[in-house]
């Protein structure tokens, strides 16, 4: 499983997680994993896009270690981010889409905040 477990802690994302996470999983899927600290399973990570490979953990080390040498020799090629649906490039690009999905993230904010915590709007 892969998250943002620290956002339940009531701490900002680490290492970049505000920036790179929209950029990699899309900013629908980044804003909920970091407004609800949700993990993400293997399968649909990869789907997301937030990881490009899943393999068993008895042979973790092993890839890892082929997938670096690859990469440093040139034989495996850096992944780039996953292109975004239609739907996605509506609602996240353009300033209609943009009004309903910030709407809807402060409906979640204030569902799940109960309105007594005024941090996500400062």
């Amino acid at each position: 499983k892969m998250g943002l477990p620290e956002v339940k802690l009531g701490l900002l994302p680490g290492f970049g997680g505000t920036q790179n996470l929209p950029a990699l999983v899309g900013v629908q899927a980044g804003l909920d994993m970091m407004l609800t600290g949700k993990d993400v399973r293997a399968d649909k990570a990869k789907k997301m896009g937030l990881v490009d490979l899943v393999v068993a953990p008895q042979s973790l080390e092993k890839v890892a270690i082929e997938t670096a040498e690859g990469l440093a020799a040139g034989t495996v090629k850096k992944s780039r981010p996953k292109k975004k649906s239609l739907v996605n490039r509506i609602i996240e690009d353009t300033p209609p889409g943009q009004y309903v999905m910030w709407n809807k993230v402060k409906q979640m904010v204030d569902k799940n905040s109960g309105g007594h915590y005024p941090a996500p709007y400062a």
